[in-house]
């Protein structure tokens, strides 16, 4: 099963490896027609629920921009569309890092994201986005964590399930993974070949 339920929301399993991968993957069959199935961002409340279940946003943040943007419904609505937007750019820039047009469109990303990040002071600093940045935390936080894996030099280390219906990105540390997950599309996959070789039996 490639999703599992977070505060009462499917969301799809986090095979990615790093968070903008994951991001990329609320999407799947990329490159096929639309089905409303594929998409996990289906509201600004799919889309907070996801930062959170990528540890990009806190669950007591989740909690206020979903009860905010229940009351900002077309606020709520403009940030899933430019999120929708950055996932395809993003995507593109990851397969293709050469594609100027894909990169500079999530660079526009970036650069919204970077004015609005602050470094938190503590013994062990992180990078924060401040409340104050409303509605738009989780499009900024995934911004800004876009912009660190594309400047990561791991981007060859990057693969495309083949799996029907799926295309989900991962990371491929050993070099030998070849689906997002082995439970699901790998297994469909062997699954299909077993009963091929049947039929030609």
């Amino acid at each position: 099963m490639h999703w599992v339920e977070v505060d009462g929301l499917q969301m799809p399993r986090r095979y990615g490896g790093h968070p903008a991968l994951d991001f990329c993957n609320t999407w799947a069959g990329w490159g096929e027609p639309p089905k409303p199935t594929r998409e996990w961002l289906k509201s600004y409340a799919h889309l907070v629920v996801w930062a959170r279940h990528a540890e990009l946003v806190e669950p007591e943040d989740a909690d206020r921009l979903r009860a905010l943007g229940g009351r900002r419904t077309d606020a709520g609505a403009e940030q899933v569309a430019e999120a929708r937007r950055l996932r395809a750019l993003l995507r593109k820039a990851v397969l293709q890092p050469t594609d100027r047009r894909a990169v500079a469109g999530v660079t526009g990303f970036v650069r919204r994201a970077a004015t609005a990040v602050r470094l938190q002071p503590a013994a062990d600093p992180r990078w924060e986005i401040p409340s104050s940045a409303g509605l738009a935390i989780p499009l900024l936080a995934v911004s800004w964590s876009a912009g660190a894996l594309l400047t990561s030099g791991r981007l060859g280390a990057v693969r495309c399930c083949p799996g029907d219906d799926c295309g989900w990105l991962f990371l491929d540390q050993s070099g030998r993974r070849r689906w997002c997950s082995m439970g699901t599309c790998g297994n469909r996959a062997k699954v299909r070949a077993h009963a091929a070789r049947q039929r030609r039996h």
